[in-house]
């Protein structure tokens, strides 16, 4: 009953004043943004069409226009793992190829570099820590640096399950830790895909999907994986796994447009830019592929084409001619709740399997990125291990425990973020 009345409330509203869910601010920029990238509620980048990237350090009271040498070409994908040290591609398509370029002080300044190969061309890039990153794009290679992209070199992908079509342009990376992660693609009229590593990079396998293009994917939980795609002719798309991308599901949604971006305000609420039209398809059931959307027009701008939610309260949207949205948390009242099932800071689940020898997965979900430290101790409070502690982004991540040289016992995970900790109990038998 409660679904229906929040689709009823998101439906009535929609007819009666769409910009009330988001709020135009001012933007430096006038040309169109694709990507957006936020570390918290305090940090946030945003690239697009002619060299565009904007930037706040205020929570977005104010953005900037940061300079940078390419005004001319399309800045296709911005990564930043903290603060100061970011990376950017862009291309030249017909002459150079790719542009890789670096920050190391939050995008004050930038220097550049021309990829060796102008056949090689780089759309997205994605880094897990200052040294080990990962571009791919439209010529359909993955490449891998562990130098902070001084050096790349070619991973290799396993065309087992999907033959001929492996090299399929590549769309967006995620990876829920160091060593699982996923990479969504394909080619418009052709196929819609995902490729899949559990070795941290060095071995793709691939998968076909969908019939259009998959442009966005995320981790809802280890083994539940969802991705959002889609053309103009057929429409929005999705795709889930639920046993951590060993096989997939397919639905085209009655939405039209394109899904390029998924943005998560809760663990149930998902708002999803259509690209084509201006509007955002709206689920409140995680994405669940036999779940209803709702789609909520967006007033004054052309086309939406990126969404990031930091927290249910704090939320962006990007489009066509620069334009910036706001989350209005008017419409869901100060404690940002529709439906009351909000988690804190963030989610720690059990270890599984518990009891285990000797090796176990933590799973945790972060509304917010930040630092994240993950520390193991013996019943008597002894530090015994740290399996993490830097910067991750917001999403689902999960850590394996190897604890073969630990005696059989009773142990404590304790994960601190944002702040805040959560302590889980696991039993070690051998």
């Amino acid at each position: 009953m409660r679904s229906f009345l929040i689709i009823f409330v998101l439906v009535i509203c929609t007819g009666v004043n769409a910009q009330q869910y988001w709020l135009p601010v001012n933007s430096p920029a006038s040309h169109k943004i694709m990507k957006a990238q936020f570390l918290d509620t305090v940090y946030g980048w945003a690239c697009g069409d002619s060299g565009t990237i904007v930037h706040t350090s205020n929570s977005g009271a104010n953005w900037v226009l940061q300079q940078n040498w390419t005004n001319e070409f399309p800045i296709d994908d911005i990564f930043f793992i903290n603060r100061n040290l970011g990376w950017a591609v862009s291309n030249d398509f017909f002459f150079h190829g790719t542009i890789l370029l670096k920050t190391t002080n939050g995008g004050v300044n930038w220097s550049d570099s021309r990829y060796p190969d102008s056949l090689v061309v780089f759309n997205t890039i994605y880094f897990l820590d200052s040294a080990t990153g990962f571009m791919s794009g439209a010529s359909g290679l993955i490449y891998k640096t562990t130098n902070g992209g001084n050096n790349w070199f070619n991973c290799y992908i396993d065309s087992a399950y999907c033959s001929f079509l492996y090299l399929m342009p590549k769309k967006q990376f995620y990876f829920i830790d160091n060593m699982v992660g996923f990479v969504s693609g394909g080619q418009i009229d052709i196929q819609g895909m995902v490729w899949r590593t559990t070795n941290g990079g060095a071995h793709w396998y691939t998968y076909c999907v969908a019939a259009e293009p998959i442009y966005d994917i995320k981790a809802i939980t280890s083994s539940r994986i969802i991705a959002t795609g889609g053309d103009l002719e057929y429409g929005m798309s999705m795709v889930l796994s639920t046993d951590a991308g060993l096989s997939w599901n397919y639905r085209v949604t009655p939405l039209p447009g394109r899904g390029l971006s998924l943005g998560f305000r809760t663990p149930a609420e998902l708002w999803v830019p259509l690209n084509f039209v201006p509007a955002y398809g709206v689920n409140l059931d995680s994405g669940n592929l036999s779940s209803d959307w709702t789609q909520v027009p967006a007033v004054g701008v052309e086309t939406i084409n990126s969404v990031v939610f930091m927290s249910p309260t704090f939320g962006w949207s990007f489009g066509t001619g620069g334009t910036i949205f706001k989350y209005n948390t008017a419409v869901i009242g100060i404690n940002g709740n529709h439906s009351g099932n909000l988690p804190d800071d963030f989610m720690l689940e059990q270890n599984y399997p518990n009891p285990f020898n000797p090796v176990t997965t933590i799973g945790y979900m972060l509304n917010r990125g930040g630092l994240v430290k993950i520390s193991v101790y013996n019943i008597t409070g002894e530090l015994v291990d740290v399996l993490h502690n830097s910067y991750q982004p917001p999403g689902y991540h999960s850590v394996k425990w190897n604890a073969s040289s630990e005696p059989s016992g009773v142990y404590f995970c304790r994960v601190s973020a944002g702040g805040a900790e959560k302590t889980i109990k696991m039993i070690l038998v051998k």
